[in-house]
């Protein structure tokens, strides 16, 4: 699709297509191809004015910034990206970069404004009935449970997360999979094994 829109000349559609592909080599773990496409992506939204395609192509960018560990720079891209939103009233994407600022304070041991800004999301998975955004609420509860050392709470969140993954068979992406993973860990050691699966077997239910 990319080489189709490039030898057309159609800048419009080549923005377009930058980001999910930007998208698919985070998956791919080829951090550099990402950068590349998302980078790219960034300038030419600026340059279209297209506000939808930048935000986008923002939050995709802040998401590689943020695997990379340079928590700065992803939160200046995510607060860019946040203000896009707002402006769009594209709750959706409220939602998503507000979950992805929580993820990049807790990387930084920062946790003053990740309730508030949970219950947000919280209230807006609700009113939209996003089970993916919901999804995501509960992994980063679960997190922000366990980086404030309240361990069984962490295991029953997670327990929650893991039971609506199985219903809707969405994956986390790799950015988000790091954050949690290293909490959830914490947890497991903490309370042990077995109390563990207790708690996270009540969250699933």
């Amino acid at each position: 699709a990319l080489a189709i829109a490039r030898e057309q000349d159609d800048t419009a559609w080549i923005a377009r297509i930058l980001q999910p592909l930007g998208m698919a080599c985070l998956g791919e773990g080829d951090l550099a191809c990402a950068r590349t496409h998302l980078q790219e992506a960034v300038a030419l939204a600026l340059e279209l004015g297209d506000a939808r395609e930048l935000l986008a192509a923002l939050n995709a960018l802040a998401m590689l910034h943020r695997l990379e560990h340079q928590y700065a720079t992803s939160e200046t891209l995510y607060h860019e990206a946040l203000a896009l939103a707002r402006a769009q009233n594209d709750q959706e994407s409220v939602a998503i970069v507000l979950l992805n600022l929580c993820m990049v304070q807790l990387h930084q041991g920062t946790h003053e404004h990740a309730p508030r800004m949970l219950l947000e999301v919280i209230d807006l998975a609700v009113a939209s009935g996003s089970h993916p955004v919901g999804r995501s609420a509960l992994e980063v509860c679960a997190g922000l449970a366990a980086a404030q050392v309240r361990w069984p709470e962490a295991a029953r969140l997670y327990g929650a997360a893991q039971a609506q993954m199985q219903l809707t068979g969405l994956r986390r992406d790799p950015a988000d999979e790091a954050f949690l993973v290293p909490l959830i860990e914490r947890a497991r050691c903490a309370l042990g094994q077995e109390a563990f699966e207790v708690e996270a077997a009540q969250g699933a239910a």
